[in-house]
């Protein structure tokens, strides 16, 4: 039979055990706390930050018809929607990639964050203005004009002493502008056909295909035409057809202009002027070619 006082005996010890193993956890979890403090942040995601480069046209002052851009503006006034593509750099897969999303606030730059994603070497693909109609990279399609597509890439280098990218996106494009002066009213609609155009790029600004763009919109002094960079095949051709009457179905044509050559280049403005000479009776066609307007063309028409 055992003693009650025995027993009485070993639960108090066992209490007392309980009581020492709990206050040592306690003293333990607390000096494990107080040497984390700074020496063990919260690990972060690795990011990139994106700005705009090209803002303005490299040669926009040379046209008082066209307005200049504020350069100190809100990301999206330039990009309004951004998609990247993340590859492993050794080969070439592709790790993860965003949806086209709009971009929002009034941030100078864009940060993408990449949780998740290992230490390691990695390529980035960044593009501005895509929308969903086409993959990345495709600038001209159907013959359709398309939006104002940036891009930039990188060498990402992901490890315990990153320190976060900057990228700053370039446009693809250049522009084509149209003016035309002292037309008769009764001309309603532009035909315009550019040839010899490239089709596509990659994020590396390498160039790739040759297109054609179409673009037919009702009578204006000034259109303005994005186009992507002549092709390798040589210069591009631009075809212009001007026409009167009320509807396409009663339309005919009034002006056909010869063929005229040129070339297109990234983030810069080419430019026609056509202007009636009403005095003469003439239709004067001038191309702005190295910093002048060189006429081109001097037609009597009737």
């Amino acid at each position: 039979e055992i003693m009650p006082s025995l027993v009485g005996s070993e639960m108090c010890i066992r209490d007392r055990n309980r009581r020492v193993i709990q206050i040592f956890c306690m003293v333990v979890g607390m000096v494990l706390a107080s040497s984390c403090g700074d020496e063990c942040p919260v690990e972060q995601p690795y990011s990139v930050r994106v700005s705009v480069k090209d803002k303005n046209y490299l040669n926009i002052s040379q046209f008082p018809q066209l307005s200049q851009v504020d350069e100190n503006l809100p990301f999206r006034t330039y990009a309004g929607t951004l998609y990247y593509a993340l590859y492993d750099a050794s080969t070439g897969a592709l790790i993860r990639e965003s949806a086209v999303v709009s971009t929002e606030g009034e941030e100078k730059e864009y940060t993408l964050t990449f949780p998740g994603v290992p230490d390691g070497d990695y390529k980035l693909a960044v593009w501005g203005n895509l929308t969903t109609d086409y993959p990345a990279g495709i600038l001209h399609q159907d013959g359709k004009e398309h939006t104002d597509i940036y891009v930039t890439s990188g060498d990402l280098h992901f490890s315990p002493d990153y320190q976060t990218e900057e990228l700053t996106l370039e446009r693809t494009k250049g522009k084509l502008l149209l003016l035309c002066s002292n037309f008769p009213s009764e001309i309603t609609r532009i035909e315009q056909n550019v040839s010899h155009v490239y089709q596509s790029t990659d994020a590396g600004l390498n160039y790739s295909g040759s297109t054609q763009v179409d673009k037919n919109v009702p009578f204006t002094s000034v259109l303005e035409t994005l186009l992507a960079p002549t092709s390798a095949e040589g210069h591009s051709k631009l075809t212009l057809t001007f026409y009167t009457g009320g509807t396409r179905a009663s339309e005919t044509p009034y002006l056909k202009l010869p063929v005229m050559e040129m070339d297109m280049r990234r983030n810069e403005i080419t430019a026609v002027s056509i202007d009636y000479n009403t005095s003469e009776g003439i239709w004067e066609i001038k191309m702005f070619i190295r910093g002048e307007w060189i006429t081109i063309h001097r037609l009597d028409i009737f």
